[in-house]
Parts: structure tokens; C-alpha cells; sequence
């Protein structure tokens, strides 16, 4: 009964973990709302200062709706939150941006974290993140290009049409560019960016949610403008401003982010240490016992504004660029009061989903 009620609560934990949602709701839409006051474009940040919430909204889908999805698109969009360099035995400053060189290296060898277990596919066991804002900023640019082939609206039965060419492409590209942004602040938490996600090899089990989550929770209502004034002051030196790439920015920040794993440990207020076992084959967990989430936020407040700051300053950037590429295309003209309420999950595009490889 006993080796039951363990194995019972020890699923749990795994459930809960199996959902851990990087920032949380309050944490992504912040990083993407803030992000908007970042924007250097005057164009485009004027129409984005009017939708706040709506970047905020979009920030959350892969989270809120997205993985709420049968597995047909779960298999593929869960491991879109992550990368686990790790297991292919890399850090994250070695890993290449070429993610084909990288599958066609390392399916079939070991996994170097887990035992006895061998990489099957490399986009779903070590995770796609840098891959997969990528893909929504490539979106975000050939929507936009798209728009500055179409006429715009000339009257207001054209301004509420959907189906009118402008405003299909002006809906997508704003799509794209909030749901990138929640690949943006992902890459920024620390612990989507290591294999002890949940800080259990340190005895920090739990802290995955306990640091984005429930932590974050006590900030006051000034959050927002403590992420714009820290951004705005580390983009002089912001190192992960700089590469040839979204692909290579990603990587940069998420190398940063990878380094601070222990700066967040270090400050966790663990009373009693998380104990992971293995009995039987199965792994046994019983997360760390800490104070309240109230004192945790006052020891981690400055490291989590600082990270969702990085992730800030980076979607804004990226969303400059994208308009940028696109030729900064016409938006005052879009006047549609469409909301992306549950936008359609989009299947990753930077590997074959339909291969033997890619897990069912």
C-alpha cells in the first residue's frame, strides 16, 4: 500500500511536470507586452502599443491551447519549449544552428543523460526551441511581404473582411510574431535549457514551477515597466543581439540562460532537499520542501526580471527585423477587429514529422 501511495504521488509530480509551462501565463504575456515598448520601428510599434494584450494573448497559446491537443500535434509542439543540449553531450554554445548536420550525426547514439536509451530523434529527445521561433519569425517576414503585394482596405466593409487578401496576410503576421514570442521567453528561463529541469539531480526537485510560476505571482503591477527599464539598459552589451541569425541569437541567449541555472539554485530557500530514487525501474520523487513563494520571490526577483528583460529586448528586436525584411509593409490601413483567440497549431517545418524517426 505504501510502495502504491509513493508510485501515486511520485505520478503526479511527473504530470505536473509533463505541463510545466515556462513563465507561466503572467510571465509570458509580460515578456511579450513588454517587448512591444521595446520596438525601435515607429510604425510598427505605434499599431503593437494599441495590442498589448493581444501580444500577450498570443504569447500564451503554445502553452494555454496548444498543448491541450490531441498527441497527433502534442508529439511534435511539447518539445518545441526546450532544448537539452546535454544529451547529445553538448553545451549550448557548441551546438551547431544546422539542425540537419545534427540529426544526421546523432540519431541513433546514446543518450548521455539517460541510460541505456538511445536518441531516436533528435528535434523531439533534445528539444527544437531556437528552430521553432525560427520558424515563426520566417513566417512573421513572408507574411509581411505578402502584405505589401495586397491593396489595402478602401472602406469599412473591406477593413472587417477576413477573407479580404490584406488583412489575411496582416492576421497572420501578427499571429507569427506573438507566438514566436513565446519561444523567445522559453529560451530564456534557465531550466527550459538544461536536462535538470526540475532541479532534482541538484536536491532542488520542484523548482521548475516554484521559480516561473509561483514566484513570479508576487511581483506587483509595476513588472512590466521593471522588464522595459532593464532591458533598455543591457541592450548596449546584449551579446545575444548580435548574431548572423534568429538561430544564432537564440543560441546565445539560451547559453546565458543555461549559466544561470546555478545562480537560481543557489538562492532557492530549500528547508529539506528533494530525494529522487530508483526502484524496481521506476524513479521515485519527492520534491524539496521550501519557503513560502513569497520569500522565493524576494531572493529570485532580480534574476527573473533580468531573464524575462533578455527575452524582452530579443522578440523585440526580432519582430524589427522580420518587419524590416518584409519591407516594412503598409499597418496603419489594418483596421480589422479580428482576435486570434485559438490560432491553429502549426507543425514544425525544419524536420520531416512524417519519418520513421520522428516519435508516434
Amino acid at each position: 500500500m505504501k510502495i502504491l501511495k509513493i508510485f501515486f504521488s511520485a505520478s503526479l509530480i511527473f504530470f505536473g511536470l509533463s505541463k510545466a509551462q515556462a513563465w507561466g501565463g503572467r510571465g509570458h504575456d509580460a515578456i511579450c507586452e513588454s517587448a512591444v515598448f521595446l520596438v525601435q520601428n515607429q510604425t510598427l510599434r505605434e499599431y503593437l502599443q494599441n495590442k498589448p494584450h493581444m501580444m500577450g494573448h498570443l504569447c500564451n497559446i503554445p502553452d494555454i491551447y496548444w498543448r491541450n491537443l490531441s498527441s497527433e500535434f502534442t508529439n511534435h509542439g511539447n518539445p518545441t519549449h526546450y532544448i537539452n543540449p546535454e544529451l547529445l553531450g553538448l553545451s549550448a554554445k557548441d551546438v551547431t544552428t544546422d539542425l540537419k548536420s545534427l540529426i544526421e550525426k546523432y540519431t541513433g547514439s546514446d543518450n548521455r543523460i539517460k541510460e541505456n536509451l538511445k536518441i531516436s530523434s533528435v528535434p523531439q529527445d533534445m528539444g527544437s526551441n531556437w528552430w521553432r521561433a525560427d520558424q515563426f519569425y520566417r513566417r512573421a517576414a513572408e507574411a509581411g511581404k505578402d502584405i505589401k503585394k495586397q491593396t489595402p482596405p478602401s472602406n469599412s466593409k473591406e477593413e472587417q473582411d477576413d477573407n479580404f487578401a490584406y488583412n489575411k496576410a496582416f492576421y497572420e503576421m501578427i499571429i507569427s510574431m506573438g507566438i514566436m514570442g513565446h519561444f523567445v521567453g522559453d529560451n530564456g528561463q534557465p531550466f527550459h535549457v538544461t536536462s535538470d529541469h526540475d532541479g532534482y539531480a541538484a536536491g532542488h526537485g520542484g523548482i521548475h514551477a516554484y521559480y516561473e510560476d509561483s514566484a513570479v505571482a508576487f511581483f506587483g503591477p509595476d513588472l512590466h515597466a521593471k522588464i522595459v527599464a532593464t532591458a533598455k539598459k543591457m541592450k548596449p552589451t546584449a551579446k545575444f543581439l548580435n548574431g548572423a541569425n534568429t538561430i544564432e541569437k537564440m543560441r546565445t541567449l539560451g547559453e546565458i540562460s543555461a549559466n544561470e541555472a546555478k545562480a537560481v539554485l543557489k538562492v532557492d530557500p530549500v528547508t529539506t532537499p528533494s530525494v529522487l530514487k530508483v526502484e524496481r525501474g521506476m524513479s521515485l520523487k519527492t520534491p524539496a520542501k521550501r519557503q513560502s513563494a513569497q520569500v522565493g520571490f524576494k531572493k529570485f526577483e532580480k534574476l527573473i526580471t533580468t531573464q524575462m528583460a533578455r527575452s524582452a529586448l530579443l522578440l523585440a528586436h526580432l519582430w524589427d527585423e522580420a518587419y524590416k525584411s518584409a519591407g516594412n509593409p503598409e499597418v496603419k490601413a489594418y483596421k480589422s477587429y479580428r482576435y486570434p483567440l485559438m490560432p491553429e497549431f502549426v507543425m514544425p517545418d525544419y524536420y520531416d514529422t512524417k519519418t520513421p524517426e520522428a516519435k508516434k
